[in-house]
């Protein structure tokens, strides 16, 4: 049912004037907004999916062996398409503000969803003595591949000291918690005591795996004061 179909049958019934006509109109009002309020609402439902659909570029900004690194990712829906990154400047980076970028940077470039690049933009500025905490001045520019749509705007991107996965020591210090994490539970086990992974007390053991052994072979039941008797008589 149109809305021009809708304000034919209006016109219809105002030639008439009688309670049954004046029913029908206000019948046909009614109708006649229903329609208007369905049409606006999928009008709205479709563009707020389009909207769900376009791409959005996130940064990263961090350092690796001395180079700072920019890395931009495609956390959205679609693909964005001649994109552009243009560094104006870099700040709060010591006596090494100095600007040196990949050729990345330097030409457009294409994302599709869950994909990243990243390339160097210069040199980390931190000494002893003078901490610092750099700051990328840029300027993005990109088609948007929902709705074919162009994009651009201005922001700071702000350094990040430490990042999961990007560092190997992370993972070597994962390594040695998990074999740390290991070593005490076998530990607890064969000592039949809790220990935590924060104690660091030489505590001396109740007994000892060869005594234990030995006491299960020969169907022995040691009781706890014995026990302590025994470490002691042998100390």
């Amino acid at each position: 049912m149109c809305i021009q179909h809708q304000l034919n049958e209006i016109i219809n019934i105002l030639q008439g004037n009688n309670l049954s006509n004046i029913i029908a109109l206000i019948s046909a009002l009614i109708a006649l907004g229903a329609l208007i309020f369905s049409i606006v609402t999928n009008v709205k439902s479709n563009k707020r999916y389009i909207d769900s659909l376009k791409p959005l570029l996130s940064f990263e900004f961090y350092q690796i062996n001395g180079e700072l690194i920019l890395a931009v990712k495609n956390t959205g829906m679609s693909e964005a398409t001649k994109i552009k990154i243009k560094i104006k400047k870099m700040k709060n980076n010591g006596d090494n503000n100095r600007l040196m970028l990949d050729d990345l940077f330097k030409n457009e470039f294409m994302l599709y969803p869950t994909e990243e690049v990243q390339g160097i933009v210069g040199f980390y500025g931190e000494t002893i003595d003078k901490p610092v905490f750099p700051t990328l001045d840029i300027e993005i520019s990109y088609i948007e591949g929902n709705d074919n749509k162009s994009i651009s705007y201005s922001r700071t991107i702000s350094f990040k000291k430490n990042i999961y996965g990007r560092n190997q020591f992370s993972k070597i210090e994962d390594s040695i918690e998990s074999i740390s994490y290991s070593n005490n539970r076998l530990a607890n086990y064969i000592e039949g005591r809790t220990l935590f992974t924060f104690d660091k007390l030489n505590v001396l053991p109740h007994n000892s795996l060869y005594r234990d052994m030995k006491d299960a072979i020969n169907n022995v039941e040691r009781p706890e004061d014995n026990i302590e008797k025994d470490n002691n008589t042998e100390s």
